[in-house]
């Protein structure tokens, strides 16, 4: 098949499919959280005893660390190995790089085990005091990831660290751009979780917020209604102060990281279709069960976990295409 007709096909594919499963989720959002929430979130109550769902909810994350901890490490070994670099700038650019990818490998070793922390103690994650004890395990468990990449970045050849330079330039444009779009949204639409429903379906304590209760406030994604509730009342109200966050899913976002594989296929030149296949397959299924984790537990809708995923999906094709590919693929689109 030529590139061309590859290339328009698979973009036809990605809106109808895209196109279909949003107009599906819009008129069933409701239906399948109940459906997935039945066993896993019981009534009145905001944090899952599921396992499934708690484990991702821990681990769901983690590939947007691992992107900026990964493209970190190639940018080190780019600084280090950079021979037309006088000794003093690429000194300094290295020591700047190892230290944003440990940094990296911080946030995800502490943003997971707060998780842990979260179901063991089933105290919602903003509302935790870690023990210092904790704090200096994820120093180490940090310090041993940190290592362990830079280790395994260091067997690339001098050539396959100038490939993988503009992966990693294009991983850390994609995250962060995918990132902000996230936040940029979900302020505004101020959609209401459906745990956060759940649990304040009902509070005899505080008669004076009834007006925020229950899931009459369901909203679908396309109602914007901003954060209609004060940050101190949800605090009063649901344990939290995100609870009007619903879309689109940033754990989804975050799973979808993963999408920067397919681009070392171009970087490393991999021939193989089986292990070409798998750099598509490996992130789809990485966000996929992240996405069905999210509604296992209360946090999101169908809807917020398919944009969210879709949002990083989209992100990553914009730079790779700009960043790696150069425009090679557009080109071929409408080129003769």
């Amino acid at each position: 098949m030529k590139t061309k007709t590859r290339n328009w096909l698979s973009f036809v594919l990605f809106v109808v499919i895209f196109g279909g499963l949003l107009c599906t989720a819009t008129f069933t959002d409701f239906q399948v959280s109940a459906f997935l929430t039945a066993k896993s979130l019981s009534a009145h109550t905001y944090l899952t005893s599921d396992t499934f769902g708690a484990a991702f909810e821990a681990l769901g994350s983690d590939p947007v660390y691992i992107g900026f901890a990964f493209a970190f490490s190639i940018l080190f070994w780019y600084c280090y190995r950079k021979k037309s670099l006088s000794a003093a700038p690429r000194t300094i650019f290295a020591v700047i790089m190892a230290v944003c990818a440990y940094i990296a490998n911080y946030v995800m070793v502490t943003d997971t085990m707060d998780y842990v922390q979260e179901h063991v103690m089933m105290i919602e994650h903003s509302n935790l005091t870690t023990p210092g004890w904790m704090l200096l395990i994820n120093v180490i468990v940090a310090c041993a990831f940190w290592a362990l990449g830079l280790l395994a970045v260091r067997n690339f050849t001098d050539a396959q660290i100038e490939a993988l330079f503009k992966v990693a330039i294009a991983t850390l444009a994609f995250l962060i751009l995918s990132t902000v779009v996230l936040h940029l949204i979900k302020g505004p639409v101020g959609r209401i979780r459906f745990r956060a429903m759940n649990l304040a379906e009902f509070d005899a304590a505080h008669p004076e917020y009834k007006d925020a209760y229950g899931f009459s406030h369901f909203a679908r994604w396309y109602e914007h209604h901003g954060q209609w509730i004060s940050k101190d009342e949800m605090a009063t109200i649901f344990g939290t102060t995100d609870a009007l966050k619903s879309f689109p899913s940033g754990h989804t976002n975050a799973a979808g990281a993963s999408y920067l594989m397919p681009m070392l296929n171009d970087a490393l030149k991999i021939k193989n279709k089986g292990v070409r296949a798998l750099m598509w397959i490996i992130p789809v299924v990485i966000t996929g069960l992240t996405a069905v984790s999210r509604i296992i537990v209360g946090a999101h809708f169908f809807s917020d976990v398919l944009v969210g995923g879709t949002c990083a999906f989209v992100c990553m094709i914009l730079c790779r295409e700009i960043i790696v590919c150069k425009g090679a693929n557009v080109k071929a689109m409408f080129g003769k």
